[in-house]
């Protein structure tokens, strides 16, 4: 099996797979999910847009801050991060529980294809992302896991 991790940037972007493409759960939480109808709050094609800003503006900010994992070619692992101020979303965590150390990097997704997921890809795709921000100099990396959603897009907890 043939297993390729790249950066997100301009090019690789437009590989990530739905949900996560427009998923702006922590980049624009007021734009995110359904409204009192159950009907989305933004088209598809919108989300992914802001999503792609968030990206761009991340980049130019911070530096890397998402890879996608490949296997055979095909885009079957996601992880995105940064640090807690360029996600929005951190502010309601924060007040549920305590906010991430301010030198930290938050890990906002970590996310396996369902039918790619118990074979080791996304420990790899984990340690990919540690290695990186190793590399950079961070010290301190930090995710809100929960159990409370079969879709949780940080991983359960006992990952």
């Amino acid at each position: 099996m043939k297993i390729e991790i790249k950066d997100i940037s301009d090019l690789t972007f437009t590989d990530l797979f739905s949900p996560c493409n427009g998923c702006i759960y922590w980049e624009a939480p007021e734009h995110f999910g359904q409204d009192e109808h159950g009907r989305l709050k933004l088209a598809e094609e919108k989300a992914i847009e802001i999503k792609q800003d968030w990206f761009k503006k991340a980049l130019r900010m911070f530096g890397c801050c998402g890879m996608i994992l490949y296997v055979e070619g095909e885009a079957v692992g996601y992880a995105q991060y940064a640090p807690p101020q360029l996600l929005p979303n951190v502010a309601e965590y924060s007040q549920l529980m305590s906010s991430p150390s301010p030198d930290a990097v938050l890990i906002s997704c970590l996310y396996i294809k369902k039918e790619y997921q118990k074979q080791g890809l996304g420990k790899r795709l984990l340690q990919a992302v540690l290695e990186n921000l190793s590399e950079r100099g961070f010290h301190a990396v930090e995710t809100y896991a929960r159990d409370d959603a079969i879709d949780n897009c940080s991983g359960p907890t006992e990952f």
